[in-house]
């Protein structure tokens, strides 16, 4: 993907996420000083097709991939608020009768969330973050190995709502990862819509899609691309904890894997 049409695809996910009000993991809204908000997620993935470079399915080795996810957010200040994820991971890959496994802590995440201010009535917020990768994937030839280092710069944009009588709520997240040593950088996307029912109940649609891009012209078939689609149920079961289970499944994509995936998480509030 050359610079230009980069640009392009950029621009055009901000474009879908300012006009398709949606929600991220915890929210693009500022804790308030001192508040701690913690999720803790277990997934479950398996794939046995993957996409090519034509974006075409294809057979592949069972892939299966389970994951603890740690996400905090703390309240540093009103207009700042820190970040931080733990991924702990078991891949298996099974080959020709012989499984490839792989397991251990495979990235940390940590940076801040800083507001920038309200423009008709959505909230936007600049998000960087560092992102130091664990464990190497053996049967993913684009994955990061481990020391790999990464920077993301994300714009957030959060928003409320009313519809058919509820309330709801918008989150978008866009940004662009660099990833130094050769390797493709990303752009992505991962937007959400919210509804809040009677009951503590909340009803999410998430969408998470990234595309990979390089300086170099000729470098085409390695592009990664990905899309995909997820539905979300949040139950609060008091005042500090909520319990969530939620899916996700892929869409499309090229040279990555036709995953899906099922999760179950608990959300703390202090």
């Amino acid at each position: 993907m050359t610079p230009t049409r980069t640009v392009s695809v950029f621009c055009v996910f901000i474009c879908l996420s300012y006009l398709w009000p949606c929600v991220a993991e915890a929210g693009a809204w500022p804790q308030k000083k001192d508040d701690l908000q913690i999720i803790v997620s277990f997934k479950n993935t398996r794939a046995v097709q993957d996409y090519n470079a034509q974006g075409d399915k294809v057979r592949r080795n069972r892939f299966s991939k389970q994951e603890v996810l740690p996400y905090l957010e703390y309240g540093l200040s009103d207009k700042t608020t820190l970040v931080g994820t733990l991924a702990l991971t078991h891949e298996e890959t099974s080959w020709l009768g012989s499984t490839i496994s792989n397991r251990g802590l495979s990235r940390i995440e940590a940076g801040a969330r800083f507001m920038l201010g309200e423009w008709q009535d959505t909230l936007f917020s600049f998000q960087p973050l560092v992102i130091w990768h664990g464990n190497t994937n053996q049967s993913d030839p684009y994955s990061s190995q481990r020391g790999d280092i990464d920077g993301e710069f994300g714009i957030t944009m959060g928003q409320n709502f009313e519809l058919w009588g509820l309330q709801g709520f918008s989150d978008n997240l866009v940004g662009i990862r660099v990833k130094p040593a050769s390797r493709l950088n990303e752009v992505k996307a991962n937007l959400t819509i919210g509804l809040d029912f009677a009951g503590g109940r909340k009803v999410m649609l998430k969408s998470e899609s990234y595309a990979s891009f390089t300086r170099e012209s000729n470098a085409a078939p390695s592009q990664i691309q990905s899309n995909k689609l997820g539905l979300s149920f949040v139950q609060k079961l008091d005042k500090t904890v909520s319990m969530e289970l939620n899916g996700m499944a892929s869409l499309s994509g090229r040279n990555t894997i036709d995953e899906q995936t099922l999760g179950f998480a608990l959300w703390y509030d202090f």
